[in-house]
């Protein structure tokens, strides 16, 4: 049995995991796809999905920062994050703005209505983000995150 998202969820007893079931990488994918879907539908309600979250949250931290920028540190590769800012910009998230000294770069930042959509978004991921460290029980989430950071790195 592999338990996913509280359920426990039996897999055909005629098959065996062949050992993938204690190794890191299948339990942090099965840890992954599980967080996304809980993920996915905190967002559901705000018509955003996890990259588009984390563009947000970037440009937000961050006004004025250029696309290739964002896609450098959410390590999205750059005709992705065009779709992506493209559909931002569409719906009225995103502005594009002029850079100073480059006219083939943007600079990029939230409008009144990103901003708007972007603080029930937020706290629809606290309340995602409270349920996944609830699961972590006893577990320190800082050293969590830095062990993470350090498999990251890789």
């Amino acid at each position: 049995m592999i338990e996913a998202s509280g359920r426990k969820e039996v897999i055909d007893e005629q098959v065996s995991l062949g050992g993938l079931e204690s190794t890191v990488g299948f339990i942090l994918r099965l840890a992954q796809v599980a967080v996304f879907k809980d993920l996915l539908a905190a967002l559901k309600p705000f018509d955003l999905r996890v990259t588009d979250l984390s563009v947000l949250l970037v440009i937000e931290a961050t006004p004025g920062l250029q696309q290739r920028a964002i896609g450098e540190v959410l390590r999205i590769q750059r005709p992705n994050l065009v779709t992506i800012i493209d559909q931002l910009e569409t719906r009225g998230l995103v502005r594009r703005g002029p850079v100073p000294g480059d006219r083939r770069a943007y600079a990029l930042s939230l409008t009144p209505a990103g901003e708007a959509l972007l603080k029930k978004a937020k706290a629809a991921h606290a309340r995602h983000d409270r349920k996944v460290l609830d699961a972590l029980g006893d577990l320190d989430k800082d050293r969590m995150l830095a062990a993470l950071e350090r498999i990251a790195a890789l």
